[in-house]
C-alpha cells in the first residue's frame, strides 16, 4: 500500500506542475502570425470621414451659432459622410449637447427633386421635419398652416421663421448637390435665391442654418448666377468666409491617422507616395493594403505592395468616372500642356490636392496613381 506521506507528495509534484504549464503558455509570446490575425481585417476608422474632424468642427460651429456655410469638394462621397454624420441622432447628444433638442435638420438632395419643381415644392419638402415637430407647439403649428395655405410665399416663410425663433427652436437645412439648382429652371431664379438670403442671413443668430453642399465653389457659383442679379451682391457672399473646402491634409497628419488603424512607418510612406494628400485617395489606397494584408499575412513587403499596385488602375477609374465633367476636362487639358476652358477650376482643384506645381512652374495632375488613367478622351460616364 501506498503511504499517505508519498501520496501527498504526488499530488503535490503534480499542482507544481500543472502550475508550471500554465505560467510558461502565459509569458511565451504569440508567434508573428498570431499577433496578425489579433489585429481587426480592417481598420476602424477607414471611413470616408477619415481626416475630416476640423470640418465637421467648423460645421458644428455654424450650426450652434446660427450662422451658414459650404461645403465644396469634388468628392460627393465625403460631403455626403459630412452632412449624413452631422444629422445622425446618434451624434447629436456628442455634438451639439444641451442644443440638440432644439435643432431641426433637414437634408434635401436637390438632384432627387423633380425637374419641374417649384418653389412651393422646395419648400414642402424642405420644412417636412419642422411640420412633424409642430405638435410640439401651437402657435408654430398655425403658423406652418398659414405658410402652406399661401404656397410659401415669402412673408409667411419670414413670419414662420420669426416663429421658429420665438420658439427657441433652430431649422438647419442642407442642400445636398447644391449646384443642381443651376439645371433647374424653375428654381434658378432671382426670386428663390434672394429669399434663401433672407431668411438664413437677416437675423442674427439665425433661426434658419443653411448648409449647401456642392462640386462648385462659391465664387463659380455666383459667376454662374450673376446674370439674374447684375446689379446686386452675390446670393451668397454671406457665407464667403465660410467657405469649407476639403483639402489635402499634411503629411504628419497623415501618418498620424495611419498609425492609429495600424500601418507601420513603411506603410505610411507607400500610401502617402501613391495617393498624394488627399484623404479620399489615402483612404482608397490603406484599405486596398489592408485588404492585401488580410489575404497575404505571411509574405513578404514586397509582395503585399504588388498586389496593391495592381488595384490602383480600378481604384483610380472608379474615381475619375465619378468626378464632375468639367473637372476632368480640366485635368486632362492640364495633363496635355494646354489652358483649360474652365480656369477658375485651377485654384479649387490646388486645394483640394489634385493639383500641384513641379519645379517648373508647371501644373501637374496629383495624386501620381492618376496620372497615367487620365485618358486623353473624356469617359461617357463622367457625371454631369
Amino acid at each position: 500500500m501506498i503511504e499517505i506521506g508519498t501520496l501527498l507528495g504526488w499530488i503535490v509534484n503534480l499542482a507544481l506542475l500543472t502550475f508550471l504549464v500554465i505560467f510558461i503558455k502565459v509569458i511565451t509570446p504569440s508567434s508573428p502570425r498570431q499577433n496578425r490575425k489579433s489585429t481587426p481585417a480592417f481598420p476602424l476608422h477607414l471611413t470616408p470621414l477619415l481626416g475630416r474632424g476640423r470640418e465637421i468642427d467648423q460645421l458644428k460651429r455654424l450650426i450652434l451659432t446660427g450662422q451658414s456655410g459650404a461645403i465644396v469638394g469634388v468628392f460627393e462621397q465625403e460631403r455626403t459622410a459630412i452632412l449624413g454624420y452631422l444629422i445622425d441622432p446618434d451624434h447629436s447628444q456628442t455634438l451639439y449637447e444641451e442644443y440638440a433638442d432644439k435643432l431641426v435638420f433637414s437634408l434635401v438632395d436637390i438632384s432627387m427633386l423633380p425637374k419641374d419643381c417649384q418653389p412651393a415644392q422646395f419648400w414642402q419638402r424642405a420644412l417636412k421635419p419642422l411640420e412633424d415637430k409642430c405638435n410640439q407647439s401651437q402657435t408654430l403649428l398655425e403658423s406652418y398652416q398659414t405658410c402652406q395655405q399661401n404656397q410659401f410665399d415669402e412673408y409667411s416663410l419670414d413670419k414662420l421663421m420669426v416663429q421658429v425663433k420665438q420658439e427657441e427652436w433652430r431649422l438647419v437645412l442642407m442642400l445636398h448637390r447644391f449646384d443642381e439648382l443651376l439645371n433647374n429652371s424653375n428654381l434658378k431664379q432671382p426670386e428663390f435665391f434672394a429669399l434663401l438670403r433672407r431668411l438664413a442671413a437677416s437675423r442674427t443668430p439665425s433661426p434658419l442654418s443653411l448648409i449647401i453642399s456642392g462640386n462648385l465653389s462659391l465664387k463659380q457659383f455666383h459667376d454662374q448666377t450673376k446674370h439674374l442679379n447684375p446689379k446686386g451682391s452675390p446670393y451668397f457672399n454671406f457665407m464667403d468666409s465660410y467657405e469649407i473646402v476639403l483639402g489635402l491634409l499634411l503629411d504628419a497628419k497623415i501618418d498620424e491617422l495611419l498609425q492609429k488603424n495600424g500601418f507601420s512607418q513603411v506603410e505610411c510612406q507607400f500610401i502617402r507616395e501613391t495617393a498624394g494628400q488627399h484623404p479620399h485617395f489615402i483612404r482608397l489606397v490603406a484599405e486596398a493594403l489592408q485588404k492585401a494584408k488580410e489575404h497575404q499575412e505571411v509574405q513578404p513587403w514586397e509582395t503585399i505592395k504588388k498586389a496593391v499596385e495592381q488595384e490602383l488602375p480600378a481604384i483610380v477609374a472608379n474615381t475619375l468616372v465619378n468626378l464632375n465633367t468639367k473637372v476632368y476636362q480640366t485635368l486632362v487639358a492640364l495633363k496635355r500642356g494646354e489652358q483649360p476652358a474652365t480656369p477658375t477650376w485651377i485654384e479649387l482643384l490646388e486645394k483640394q490636392g489634385l493639383l500641384k506645381k513641379d519645379a517648373n512652374d508647371k501644373w501637374q495632375v496629383s495624386p501620381p496613381m492618376s496620372v497615367d488613367f487620365i485618358d486623353e478622351k473624356e469617359p461617357e460616364l463622367c457625371n454631369q
